[in-house]
């Protein structure tokens, strides 16, 4: 039998409508390291930030139809393009990070009731309007 080829990491691509905007955004305020070919990590979330050739090719994901979701859940308040889970104290500590960095809050911290768990989240925008949501249950 042929031995399965692993995949070590992933980066999406971002596009971007400022590199150096972007670059400073994601260094200076959301504390990831950026390198000089744009690669963004943090913790193990990461893209590749890439300069778009026009402003129309920067397209953040859009909000998604309804549907019916698990325990009455209404679905997401907008459109996400990255989910990073952490835990209830983690959320919260990267939420007061963010806050305290100027960071922009695309929404304030949720406590929903999960069934089996309470869920902590919050999400933040990077200039270009991509939405990062950081998450996290007890």
């Amino acid at each position: 039998m042929v031995e399965r080829a692993r995949i070590k990491h992933a980066l999406q691509v971002r596009l971007v409508s400022d590199y150096e905007r972007a670059q400073a955004y994601y260094s200076n305020v959301l504390g990831f390291t950026v390198d000089e070919w744009g690669h963004t990590e943090r913790e193990g979330v990461g893209f590749i930030l890439q300069q778009a050739a026009n402003a129309e090719d920067v397209r953040p994901n859009a909000h998604p139809s309804p549907r019916h979701y698990p325990h009455g859940w209404t679905g997401p308040p907008s459109g996400w393009d990255t989910y990073a889970y952490s835990d209830s104290n983690g959320v919260q500590a990267l939420y007061d990070e963010f806050k305290a960095s100027g960071a922009i809050i695309a929404y304030e911290p949720v406590i929903e009731d999960m069934g089996s768990m309470k869920w902590k989240e919050f999400a933040v925008k990077d200039p270009d309007g991509y939405v990062l949501v950081f998450g996290g249950g007890d």
